[in-house]
């Protein structure tokens, strides 16, 4: 069959993403006998113009339609992302007569809404590497597809993603990394995340002899700096100690950075990271109150956080924090005592978030439903939702921007505080350099 892989996010901040999924279920597709050609929203300036041209001119059978993220999550000024693949679906539409299969994690946080405004013949929930080639044999053999699967998680190793499609040195040249995956699952169980919604509490760990063979298949492509997409790298820390070791054995020259819980076991890691080639380490700290962390389950306490910030530093590695103000138990003394204790760190980059975007069956959603009127709103959380601590919301983004005057490599994207386009491109080509973007701050 004729396959269409659409990757309709037009998303460029901080920098253009690789749409991994999209590529890899396009592998699967490629890999199980079909043809398959690609399309990226990204990198056209009027995209539902040309996407209608290339389903007139390609004809395929059958689109497959990612979306990704279905807004940027940013109080108080978020940006929609959601909106901007129904005019794409009604492209292929004009275009071709293929039946549209919608996926991708954005879908599977909300099927039942996307599926109607998309008008998706069918939406793959979940992992969707093993389910397509299953849709596509359906429709070779002329059967109706399922209206809604939901796929069981892939087991590891995962599929590795074919680059060339999407051209995964346009992404790496523009946005100055390459994503790779080390394992699916997140068993930790923070009140808002959804990570387990999406991947599982299990952890499913791929073999770390096949992710250093993809780093050095990218590597021999001239792509030498790397961000591990994990939920969090350093869980298990020992899965992400055999991957450094894997790439120190074969004296691989690259870089990479990923997203660390602070909360350090086995105290040769942070040394281990350095000589792997580890150079930034982003923390998802959200806060430097205990009382503001036990309220969000994040399964560390501050001192534990500080401890991991100081060890990573004694190595010489870049720090970025993530930083939550207005989460459940906030009040103005904890979002004192988290920005002071930050202050004491001197991180290079501290990317700080007003309130909690609500995603249902979020612990988070769960126990706020009534207060926010989720339990009355049809299709609640397509459009943003946000928690805030009822005894900061009056003075939350105030206090937010007080911080972020006084604070240089602070960033706050709801409040556009150097998180714009035009300054991050400019930061990017000026300095001229790869890996991510937020150890370029100055």
């Amino acid at each position: 069959m004729n396959v269409l892989v659409v990757s309709g996010s037009t998303a460029r901040l901080p920098d253009p993403v690789y749409p991994l999924g999209a590529a890899m279920v396009g592998s699967a597709a490629r890999r199980a006998g079909h043809e398959v050609s690609w399309f990226d929203a990204l990198r056209h300036a009027h995209p539902t113009e040309a996407l209608e041209q290339q389903c007139q001119r390609v004809q395929p059978q059958a689109v497959l339609l990612s979306v990704r993220n279905i807004d940027s999550s940013a109080f108080p000024s978020p940006i929609l992302h959601y909106e901007e693949h129904a005019p794409m679906a009604q492209a292929v539409r004009r275009g071709c007569k293929a039946p549209i299969i919608a996926g991708g994690s954005g879908f599977s946080l909300l099927p039942d809404q996307l599926q109607e405004l998309l008008g998706a013949d069918c939406g793959v929930v979940g992992d969707g590497e093993l389910v397509l080639p299953r849709l596509l044999d359906l429709l070779s053999r002329g059967e109706p597809l399922p209206r809604r699967v939901y796929a069981e998680p892939a087991p590891p190793p995962y599929l590795t993603a074919d680059r060339d499609l999407f051209e995964a040195t346009w992404y790496y040249e523009t946005g100055g990394v390459a994503n790779v995956q080390t394992k699916r699952g997140c068993p930790m169980g923070c009140v808002y995340c959804t990570y387990p919604l999406l991947e599982g509490q299990r952890m499913r760990l791929a073999e770390p002899g096949a992710v250093v063979d993809e780093l050095e298949a990218l590597s021999r492509a001239g792509i030498r700096h790397f961000f591990f997409v994990d939920a969090v790298f350093n869980q298990p820390e020992h899965h992400a100690m055999a991957v450094c070791e894997e790439i120190i054995r074969r004296d691989l020259s690259i870089s990479f950075s990923a997203y660390f819980v602070p909360k350090l076991e086995d105290p040769r890691f942070p040394e281990l990271l350095r000589r792997a080639g580890c150079d930034a380490v982003e923390f998802g700290t959200d806060s430097l109150s205990d009382k503001v962390l036990d309220a969000m389950a994040k399964g560390f306490t501050v001192d534990e956080a500080l401890r991991a910030a100081r060890a990573i530093a004694e190595q010489g590695l870049l720090q970025c924090h993530n930083l939550i103000l207005g989460g459940p138990g906030e009040t103005p003394a904890t979002m004192d005592e988290s920005i002071r204790r930050m202050d004491e760190l001197h991180p290079k980059a501290v990317f700080l978030t007003l309130g909690l975007r609500v995603y249902p069956g979020t612990r988070l959603a769960k126990t706020q439903m009534t207060r926010l009127g989720l339990d009355q709103e049809p299709g609640a959380c397509l459009n943003p939702v946000f928690y805030i601590s009822e005894a900061v919301e009056d003075i939350l983004v105030e206090r937010a921007t007080q911080v972020l005057a006084t604070r240089e490599g602070w960033v706050c994207p709801g409040l556009g505080k150097r998180y714009n386009p035009r300054y991050l491109e400019r930061l990017r080509s000026r300095k001229a350099r790869k890996g991510v973007l937020w150890t370029l701050f100055e």
